[in-house]
Formats: C-alpha cells, sequence, structure tokens
C-alpha cells in the first residue's frame, strides 16, 4: 500500500502504529536512557516510534523529516 507522508500523520498514534506492523519495514532500533526508538520504513519515508520504557507506553509514531537522519537511515537500511 502507498501511503504519503501526510495522510500517514491523519491518523492516530494507534492507527499509525497498526500501519506500522502491517507495512512497515524495519531499519533499525535503539535504547536512549528509558526510551526504546524504532525506525520504520514507510513507503518512501522513514518512521520513529519512541516508547517510554518505564510506562510500557508509545510517546509518538511520527515521520523523520531530517534530511540529516534519513541519509543515516537509507545508509543503513537493507
Amino acid at each position: 500500500m502507498k501511503i504519503t507522508r501526510g495522510e500517514y500523520c491523519r491518523f492516530s498514534l494507534q492507527g499509525r502504529v497498526q500501519l506500522l506492523c502491517c507495512s512497515g519495514r524495519y531499519v533499525c532500533s535503539a535504547t536512549i536512557e528509558n526510551k526504546y526508538l524504532i525506525v520504520y520504513k514507510l513507503s518512501d519515508f522513514y518512521v520513529e516510534v519512541l516508547t517510554d520504557l518505564h510506562n510500557h507506553t508509545i510517546v509518538h509514531a511520527r515521520p523523520v523529516l531530517s534530511l540529516q537522519l534519513t541519509a543515516f537511515y537509507k545508509k543503513i537500511s537493507f
């Protein structure tokens, strides 16, 4: 399914996460302090999902807007 960044942003947080689970491709993950970051590729853009490990809740699932981060994720994606 092809979806644009703007269309993705219209979904609720729960909808965004479900869409990533169905159509997203895992790129990388990292633990930063008490947060867990997972990066997915969806259509032609990257999405960061940040989870609070202390509360076990998703803080956000939003597109990556930084050109530098996008270039970095392109290099490490498989």
